[in-house]
């Protein structure tokens, strides 16, 4: 009896916190497509230990650096129809006027916005010619439509919901993309490449002192690989609904229009040695750092090596040589 309350305890203790990590997971998990067995990433991936050969071993760090962008860049398209070129120029630059002098009131500066021309073409359109016997249709210009794209840099991701507002007042409601930009890659990539060797150092004292693994050091080769993943890249989306079923149902089913959520989709930390700003709220651009070092490993053994020197006569002799 006292084993079977023990029993029951413990399934209690077990199954709250069970309860309570599903109403974490949010509703990305319960898209159709889901796989329950990544509902424990420990389970899909453990680390292992790879030797080339009976003599040779690779030793491999990853590190991750999340950086705050330093400058964004939005990119906004602007579409204006007219009846001439005159007229459509001239509404454009209404339109594109009056949104550059809002978006200076937040700050940006003149030499930070750029007008892009994209397209100027006549517009076309069919015109009916009725016969006796016969239709036809004769292209005739119509217009003139003309595309360009601003381009608007700022330095906080706060003034972006801002920029849409104020585009929307002037009738534009495109934004094409958002850009990225650190200043300086190298420096993040000599940070991570100091963790790097430093993680790796204390991995080799680790396998020569604490494991007895007798490294060769005059055989060692060391390879490096780098990636910048940026996050207009990095944006996944599902549908967050559920359908019920059509069983032993009859009669005319009309679906209505499901919006899909987009988000933010970093890369994950799970196969990596070294995180840095491992926590992070905005969008951030990611820099990968791959160190890999190839040892001969030595058996142990030491070879007994002779040195023999033949006479002019050919009498052969030993030299004393200390190893």
């Amino acid at each position: 009896m006292q084993k079977i309350l023990s029993l029951l305890l413990l399934v209690t203790f077990i199954y709250p916190a069970d309860n309570l990590y599903a109403q974490a997971s949010g509703n990305y998990r319960a898209k159709d497509n889901y796989n329950s067995s990544l509902s424990n990433p420990a389970s899909t991936y453990l680390p292992n230990a790879k030797w080339i050969d009976n003599k040779t071993m690779v030793l491999e760090i990853n590190a991750l650096y999340n950086k705050k962008p330093d400058a964004q860049v939005a990119i906004f398209n602007i579409t204006q129809v007219g009846q001439n070129a005159d007229e459509t120029v001239r509404l454009l630059n209404e339109r594109y006027k009056g949104f550059v002098n809002e978006v200076q009131r937040l700050g940006i500066d003149q030499n930070d916005i750029h007008l892009d021309m994209i397209t100027f073409l006549p517009v076309y359109e069919y015109e009916v010619d009725k016969k006796v016997f016969s239709t036809n249709y004769n292209e005739i210009p119509k217009g003139f439509e003309i595309q360009q794209n601003v381009h608007i840099k700022f330095a906080s991701s706060k003034l972006l919901p801002q920029l849409v507002t104020l585009a929307a007042r002037y009738e534009i409601y495109d934004l094409v993309r958002v850009d990225y930009f650190v200043e300086d890659h190298e420096a993040i990539f000599k940070e991570l490449r100091k963790r790097s060797i430093d993680h790796m150092s204390k991995e080799i004292v680790l396998l020569v002192d604490e494991l007895g693994v007798e490294i060769d050091a005059a055989h060692r080769i060391v390879s490096e690989d780098r990636y910048i993943a940026f996050p207009e890249d990095r944006y996944s989306g599902y549908q967050a609904f559920t359908s019920s079923s059509l069983e032993a149902k009859r009669g005319k089913v009309t679906n209505v229009r499901k919006p899909t959520t987009m988000f933010y989709d970093k890369v994950p930390y799970n196969k990596f040695d070294i995180v840095v700003n491992s926590t992070i709220v905005e969008p951030a651009v990611q820099f990968m750092y791959n160190m890999k070092i190839k040892f001969v490993v030595e058996d142990g053994r030491r070879i007994q090596k002779e040195y023999i020197w033949m006479t002019p006569e050919g009498e052969l002799k030993k030299i004393p040589v200390q190893n």
